[in-house]
């Protein structure tokens, strides 16, 4: 078996400053060793092919067995991963591997062919259907596949127009539909959009109504449905964005992870799963980040949703960037789906 690895160290950059996306941002996410490292931790132990400097090499030369590949560079771009995805096919891999978003995702997937491959989550949307849920299930998929375990099943590869995203019009596109590997729930399904009905109006109403207080801060997540909160009380919200919101008078719009460490006080999180994903935390909302994550607990999230969405979860997904988070965040929620009422769901097993 030998395995093609690549890494985007851009990927997921806006992520904490808020800029929903990586498009055109040429910053090193400092968060990419954590990501690779967990993913490796639990990777089999095969021949990887991996390209030079901060795109593979830098990562696997203490811990895996590899061939350096010709292509490669730590200031590397788009074409960069083009060449490097086929100078793997040349050589043989059997799967490609790779840590980043749904734009390197479009990037793997135009030159593999029928080759599967595997999305280690790092940007900061993900919503193509190649990523684990996390590092660590991405290294025990691939374990699974080396295995014989893991089936090849296809999936499709979808990317969003950023500009277009942060302007808060939500322009999604099918660029591939690829072949990727699966094992029960370690594979993260596409993002599923939903038309929402006046069931939205019940929940908001609701909340603000019986739940919300004047002396609490919230920090209120992306999603139609949240947002449709912030426009009964008179806002004008992008619903893209991490707004906050005290007192029923919005404090900041579109906040960043450093405007969220600054609060103080008590804090509540409204936010929405993604739909057919399930994911509360790590996807579209990466302004949450630790720091902010550790302040509050399992009881100061308030999860909104239309009830057909949830009802088509399997299970609740948190992917904070700290495993010990995630961890911290699991368990049984009662999602709002309406004028009080609620359906309880579980978070995924932890893998």
């Amino acid at each position: 078996m030998r395995v093609g690895f690549l890494v985007n160290p851009y990927a997921g950059s806006g992520g904490r400053i808020g800029l929903k996306g990586s498009d055109g941002i040429r910053l090193l996410n400092p968060e990419i060793p954590g990501r690779v490292y967990r993913f490796l931790s639990r990777a089999p132990d095969v021949e990887y092919l991996v390209p030079r400097g901060k795109m593979g090499e830098e990562y696997v030369k203490l811990r895996k067995r590899y061939t350096l590949l010709n292509s490669g560079r730590d200031d590397s771009t788009r074409q960069d991963t083009l060449i490097a995805v086929e100078e793997m096919k040349e050589k043989g891999v059997d799967i490609i591997t790779f840590v980043g978003g749904d734009g390197t995702a479009r990037d793997v997937a135009e030159v593999a062919g029928s080759l599967p491959i595997l999305g280690v989550p790092a940007g900061v949307k993900m919503h193509s259907g190649v990523f684990a849920t996390t590092p660590e299930s991405a290294g025990t998929l691939l374990t699974l596949f080396v295995q014989g375990k893991a089936r090849v099943v296809k999936a499709e590869v979808l990317d969003l127009d950023e500009e277009e995203y942060r302007k808060g019009r939500y322009v999604v596109k099918l660029f591939h539909v690829a072949n990727t590997i699966s094992f029960a729930n370690l594979l993260t399904p596409s993002k599923e959009e939903y038309n929402y009905s006046d069931e939205i109006d019940s929940i908001a109403y609701f909340f603000l109504e019986k739940i919300m207080k004047d002396d609490v801060t919230y920090i209120m997540g992306p999603g139609a449905t949240v947002k449709r909160i912030e426009q009964i009380l008179g806002l004008s919200p992008n619903f893209l964005s991490i707004d906050i919101i005290k007192g029923k008078k919005v404090v900041k719009y579109n906040a960043n992870y450093e405007d969220l460490k600054s609060l103080t006080g008590e804090l509540k999180l409204v936010l929405t799963p993604i739909g057919g994903q399930g994911f509360v935390i790590g996807r579209g909302n990466q302004e949450l980040g630790p720091e902010v994550l550790r302040r509050v607990g399992r009881e100061d999230l308030i999860l909104v949703s239309s009830r057909a969405k949830v009802n088509k979860l399997d299970c609740l997904r948190f992917d904070t960037g700290e495993p010990s988070l995630d961890l911290k965040f699991s368990g049984v929620y009662r999602v709002i789906v309406g004028y009080d009422e609620y359906v309880a769901i579980s978070t995924c097993s932890i893998t």
